[in-house]
């Protein structure tokens, strides 16, 4: 079996009482032999789809078109977003009628170089192609040889970001899941300090649901919302993006 689906669906209270937002951080759930080719096939890729380069992400690598994936990281891909799994997230999550991207926006392989970070945000939570909401990320880290000097984990924040409120080492093979929402805000906003020849490398996928949030949902954010934490010198305009959504929202509800 390639994923051990039994033992993620058992963490559900876990999950749900997990701070600052719901979520789970699981080791050893996906056979270490297909991780191992992953992360060969991720390491020989040249033909990258996007490369960030502004205030919120530098130095960060997507692969995101499926046809594109290759062979062992499309295998696992696929398993992620089957109908099995799709069940497994809702009793882990409490979410109800998730569904896959199949267009992989914002998602896909990343991978991520020295000197590259992510700075912390709360994801847009609407989909526009789709029309559906963004309920749940899922991210696995498939980078063998990182070490904790390397910098790169990914943190919890919450209002009024004085700290982080978690700190999650990327270990390789560890998978993570959590709730989109107004308030999951998370990166990893120091530089990375790796040497040149290892990448922090991820697979990220997200999930969605026609049905509306209950909690922790303002309004639509067609963008992210990154917030200053720490030393950054860059303003939020995340929340002038959601007020405006909702604007276009209530003027042209038919181009949501």
């Amino acid at each position: 079996m390639l994923i051990n689906f039994d033992k993620i669906q058992n963490l559900s209270d876990e999950y749900i009482n997990n701070k600052p937002f719901p979520h789970i951080v699981i080791d050893d759930v996906i056979d270490p032999n297909l991780l191992n080719e992953i992360e060969a096939e991720i390491k020989s890729i040249e033909d990258w789809d996007d490369k960030k380069n502004f205030h919120g992400s530098i130095k960060k690598r997507i692969l995101n078109s499926y046809e594109k994936f290759p062979n062992f990281t499309k295998k696992l891909i696929n398993y992620l977003n089957n109908k099995r799994m799709l069940e497994v997230l809702e009793n882990l999550t409490g979410e109800k009628a998730l569904i896959p991207d199949p267009y992989f926006y914002g998602g896909g392989i990343h991978s991520t170089t020295r000197g590259g970070y992510l700075k912390v945000h709360a994801d847009f939570n609407w989909h526009k192609k789709l029309k559906l909401f963004r309920r749940l990320n899922l991210l696995l880290y498939l980078s063998k040889d990182w070490k904790e000097e390397y910098k790169g984990n990914i943190e919890f924040w919450k209002e009024p970001f004085s700290k982080a409120e978690k700190s999650i080492f990327p270990k390789f093979g560890r998978l993570i899941i959590f709730t989109t929402d107004d308030n999951s805000f998370h990166g990893h906003p120091d530089p990375l300090q790796s040497p040149e020849s290892i990448w922090r490398n991820s697979i990220a996928l997200y999930y969605y649901s026609s049905i509306k949030p209950k909690k922790n949902f303002s309004g639509y954010r067609l963008g992210t919302d990154y917030v200053p934490v720490k030393n950054d010198n860059f303003q939020r305009v995340g929340k002038l993006r959601k007020i405006w959504g909702n604007i276009k929202y209530r003027l042209f509800p038919s181009k949501f």
